[in-house]
């Protein structure tokens, strides 16, 4: 009778173990998942104006083009989606262009390729170049809570890290919440000749819109994007591989704003409407979820090992 009874106590320490453990982990992957609730300040940036210019090497070091096999015989590629290289082995991007609402793969993971310095849709995979730099996906991290186009961001590990030169860098990624008055840029593909299957890479103004007008504009709500107006050209909706790019602002007075010329990453290209504006999802809420790569979301995870642990442990 004292040893069952002792059994049942040891069992209810346990329980209760486990349930602190889990409720911890949940606040901890809400802080780093969840929204904050401060006041977005309205910051004026100054007027840099790139019109629409054709994208030279060495000039956006942090792009990259996510490549999907396309001819096995020829190893062929062709970009489906973009990315941003913000550590030596990380790329932050859209998780809508790997992952269904239902978390599962829109495609096979071996069959894509990252792919730094290079500015064009279609290409091959070089033997050697000491320009472009391709690398596979070794991990894909997405949010807890994601459901396109909200929580739609990506963290990719690479199977290596990139080596950083002249060619290809990483980009400071905003950690303050703000909105902005001016005009930003984000990457649209163009084809350069009317023959040509490839398409290249350009970058091109957007002029930002506050939130308020961004809500009073799709009826809905707005905190986890930065908006820029209706895309009246055509320049994303006609480059679906512009998914996943980047919103980059200049002058913001971010911490993580370093040199102005480079500017700060401020959102991720997600959702692109016919005549209403563009949704680039915002990147500042989750700066810590980015740079701790995602490894919050596997705590309950370790949580229930340890819980299993401990009852094997007690019996």
């Amino acid at each position: 009778m004292y040893v069952y009874i002792q059994y049942n106590n040891t069992k209810v320490f346990c329980y209760k173990i486990y349930y602190y453990i889990v409720i911890l982990c949940v606040i901890a992957s809400d802080h780093a998942s969840n929204v904050t609730e401060e006041q977005y300040t309205l910051v004026k940036i100054r007027p840099r104006v790139f019109g629409g210019k054709e994208v030279k090497l060495a000039q956006l070091k942090h792009h990259v083009f996510i490549k999907k096999l396309t001819n096995t015989q020829k190893k062929e590629y062709r970009a489906i989606c973009s990315g941003n290289i913000i550590t030596p082995e990380r790329v932050l991007s859209s998780a809508h262009c790997f992952l269904t609402n239902q978390k599962r793969d829109r495609q096979p993971i071996y069959t894509l390729r990252v792919v730094a310095g290079v500015l064009v849709t279609y290409a091959h995979l070089p033997e050697s170049d000491d320009v472009q730099q391709w690398r596979s996906i070794h991990h894909i991290y997405s949010q807890k809570f994601f459901r396109f186009p909200a929580y739609n961001l990506a963290v990719l590990v690479m199977d290596r890290p990139w080596i950083f030169n002249q060619f290809v860098n990483k980009i400071p990624y905003a950690s303050k919440d703000q909105d902005f008055d001016g005009v930003c840029k984000a990457i649209a593909v163009k084809p350069v000749k009317s023959w040509s299957q490839s398409r290249t890479l350009f970058w091109e103004d957007f002029k930002m819109m506050t939130r308020d007008s961004c809500e009073t504009a799709l009826l809905r709500s707005c905190r986890l994007y930065h908006c820029t107006e209706a895309d009246s050209a055509r320049l994303l909706l006609d480059s679906v591989e512009s998914e996943g790019g980047g919103l980059i602002c200049h002058g913001t007075g971010d911490p993580e704003e370093v040199d102005e010329n480079q500017g700060v990453l401020v959102g991720i290209t997600s959702l692109i409407f016919v005549k209403l504006p563009t949704l680039h999802h915002k990147v500042s809420l989750f700066h810590k979820w980015v740079t701790d790569d995602a490894t919050m979301i596997n705590c309950v995870d370790v949580a229930l090992l340890l819980f299993c642990f401990l009852i094997k442990f007690s019996a």
